[in-house]
């Protein structure tokens, strides 16, 4: 059995390749989760090359990687979700229809698990390039069941607002600041789902 990377009360964190680390779980026993796979734009990173001066791309970053590994983890969400609960699902800003794939792949999970709605992280500041540059990026809020519906704010927006991180030498090329994780968390924040 796979060990948690970090563990405390009602929060284990496991770091490896989540098709394998699902295989282990058992059946309804997540409230949620949130997971930043590659977006499918075969991207080329700003990581060095270990073969030289060109850049690495992203692994698992093609297209049709993207839509084979949304069909490989849905079902397993599916098993591993209790009744209430939901999905953040990080997704890409742009560029390709990598969008539409995603959304297409989650309708065919209706009713099980559903798209509820699409969150936009504005960056704060335009990417690189020309003409209309990329400042966001999407998150999917699946949901299963109800969902986790707990929070007390009524008004919040599904716009939010946080600054990107810039990668240095050797880390890793698409970083989730730790206030958006927080932004995403906090209305979710339970003793134990759905406030019981």
């Amino acid at each position: 059995m796979i060990k948690p990377y970090y563990s405390e009360p009602n929060i284990q964190i496991y770091n490896g390749d989540c098709l394998e680390v699902m295989k282990e779980l058992p059946d309804k026993s997540i409230d949620l989760i949130v997971t930043d796979p590659p977006y499918g734009l075969n991207y080329r990173s700003n990581w060095g090359s270990k073969t030289g001066n060109l850049k690495d791309y992203i692994e698992n970053d093609k297209p049709e990687e993207f839509i084979s590994l949304i069909q490989k983890v849905m079902p397993e969400f599916k098993r591993l979700l209790k009744t209430d609960s939901e999905v953040y699902w990080f997704c890409g800003g742009g560029g390709q229809p990598v969008l539409a794939y995603a959304w297409l792949e989650f309708v065919k999970h209706k009713p099980d698990l559903r798209v509820k709605n699409l969150l936009v992280w504005d960056k704060q500041f335009v990417g690189l390039g020309w003409d209309w540059r990329f400042q966001y990026e999407t998150i999917f809020q699946l949901v299963k069941g109800k969902g986790i519906n707990i929070s007390k704010n009524r008004n919040r927006s599904n716009i939010l607002k946080c600054n990107n991180l810039i990668p240095q030498a050797k880390e890793h090329p698409t970083v989730k600041p730790v206030a958006l994780i927080n932004e995403l968390l906090k209305e979710k924040s339970w003793g134990g789902g759905n406030g019981s």
